[in-house]
């Protein structure tokens, strides 16, 4: 009898122990990890091949390169969802490509471009965000509860900020290139979307120095590294509330 009723106390421990295994972890009091959807714009593309570099490589090239690099190394983390606005060589406008990462309701828009240089030294990178102060003063703010269209990024533009800030940081550390800054500019096609936004423009295709590493698949694999990086950091600190607000002088 008490051999009955031992067997039976392990058996009921068993099966809570199996139920308890089987509860989804938010009934455990951890939240699930939010999956962050961040839309990658490789620039130019199809009859607007942008900068030129001596060998033929074009900057519609190697954005999209960076682009599908990105995408490959965020999809490994399992908790960035990378979507490409421009998947091929083809044009499309800066208004289709706000309208396409607006309507698949991004979290994060980064634009990828290549700069210009005509000295000899090298450029480097720079990151550019969309800010009030910056915008032309046809931008002013609406009056009606409908945001214009040129006006979309201003909810979110000192979170874009910070994302260029941190971006700018990650970078520094990943590759041997020197930055412009983090710049606050009136771009079309950032003040076009509703989500935290930033476009970089890393290195000149008509250096040759910054031409050769832009096209090696090692370079550009550390490049997305550091996105990520500063993008998993931009979610921590925004997560905690913590992203500050710029200052006067920004």
């Amino acid at each position: 009898m008490r051999n009955n009723l031992r067997r039976f106390i392990i058996a009921l421990l068993a099966m809570l122990a199996i139920s308890l295994c089987c509860l989804p972890t938010e009934g455990l009091g951890q939240t699930p990890t939010k999956t962050l959807k961040v839309m990658i714009d490789p620039g130019h593309g199809g009859e607007d091949p942008g900068s030129e570099g001596s060998q033929g490589v074009t900057e519609k090239d190697i954005t999209l390169a960076l682009a599908n690099r990105l995408a490959q190394v965020m999809e490994a983390t399992e908790i960035i969802s990378p979507e490409l606005v421009r998947t091929g060589d083809y044009s499309m406008s800066l208004d289709q490509r706000a309208g396409l990462a607006n309507h698949n309701h991004g979290d994060l828009l980064i634009s990828l471009h290549l700069g210009t240089t005509f000295t000899a030294a090298p450029r480097g990178f720079s990151i550019y965000y969309w800010s009030p102060t910056a915008a032309s003063p046809a931008a002013t703010s609406p009056s009606s509860t409908v945001r214009p269209w040129d006006q979309q990024q201003e909810p979110y533009w000192e979170k874009s900020r910070m994302l260029a800030s941190l971006m700018q940081e990650e970078l520094l550390w990943s590759i041997p290139w020197a930055s412009g800054g983090v710049l606050a500019a009136d771009i079309y096609l950032l003040a076009r979307v509703r989500m935290p936004a930033v476009m970089l423009e890393l290195g000149s295709l008509n250096h040759p120095e910054e031409a050769a590493q832009l096209q090696k698949p090692e370079f550009q694999e550390a490049v997305a590294k550091a996105i990520i990086q500063a993008i998993i950091k931009y979610r921590s600190l925004d997560e905690k509330g913590l992203l500050l607000p710029p200052t006067k002088s920004q």
